[in-house]
């Protein structure tokens, strides 16, 4: 089940394969990524999800084949040379400057977008405008009342919106999200899949999310690709995927909505 290969890709791994001593921990995953589409990346424990996403974010070096964003070669280059190109992976982006205030994180993610550097106290009349920006995102994630507190102060779930608020800053052209509401409250998880699902319908960008909750990825998914043991196994829609004969033998009867 792969999709149609004339299809233009925003995000493309070939062959993409990692070994760590003598295990193979990805195995030539070649997939590709168009734009407006949410992709949940999903297999069981061990399968390596994160891995794949650690090769394409550039957090890990491959041992062979290639990671292309728009059509550029991007493997040798480091993680955040990719978020430069405009790749963004959540969690890579909230140790920036952990001491200080939730919204000088979101003003100094904006900073960097446009290139002003990392002015971490200075309040020029240019920076007005991003300050502006910063408080309405915050808005948008319901960290508005928290913005003057210090990142390390916030409970786990704020951090986790205040991720998905920096990667928004950023704007990149592919949002990549590792389970986005793990560690949120019931009332706090439906708002941060709302923003989420929202990213994948503006122009020119696509979004890879791992996630386990079967619940969600139904909901959000336009696509699910399955990993088992660091191979390809199966690549389609969501009820298409999830129904196939080879995923449910993979997962040997498990509920898949325990996934």
């Amino acid at each position: 089940m792969r999709r149609d290969e004339t299809e233009t890709a925003l995000l493309e791994t070939r062959g993409l394969t990692v070994r760590f001593g003598g295990h193979v921990a990805v195995d030539g995953v070649s997939c590709r990524f168009r734009e407006g589409e949410l992709t949940a990346i999903v297999g069981p424990n061990g399968a390596g999800k994160t891995t794949y996403f650690n090769l394409v974010s550039g957090q890990i070096r491959a041992s062979a084949g290639r990671v292309l964003l728009e059509g550029r070669d991007v493997t040798r280059l480091s993680a955040s040379a990719r978020t430069r190109r405009g790749m963004g992976r959540a969690f890579q982006l909230t140790n920036l400057f952990p001491g200080l205030s939730v919204l000088e994180n979101v003003r100094l993610a904006m900073q960097a977008r446009e290139g002003r550097g990392f002015r971490m106290f200075s309040r020029a009349m240019g920076d007005w405008e991003l300050l502006d920006e910063a408080e309405r995102l915050l808005q948008q994630v319901r960290l508005l009342s928290l913005a003057e507190m210090p990142v390390t102060a916030l409970s786990h779930g704020d951090q986790r919106k205040l991720e998905v608020a920096l990667l928004m800053a950023l704007e990149p052209r592919v949002f990549m999200f590792d389970e986005p509401t793990a560690g949120m409250s019931a009332d706090e998880a439906p708002h941060v899949l709302d923003l989420v699902a929202g990213l994948k319908g503006q122009p020119g960008r696509t979004v890879l999310l791992v996630e386990h909750k079967m619940d969600v990825i139904r909901e959000l998914a336009d696509r699910i690709i399955v990993l088992h043991n660091g191979v390809l196994l199966a690549d389609g829609p969501p009820d298409e995927v999830m129904d196939s004969e080879i995923v449910q033998e993979v997962y040997m009867g498990q509920a898949l909505t325990d996934v």
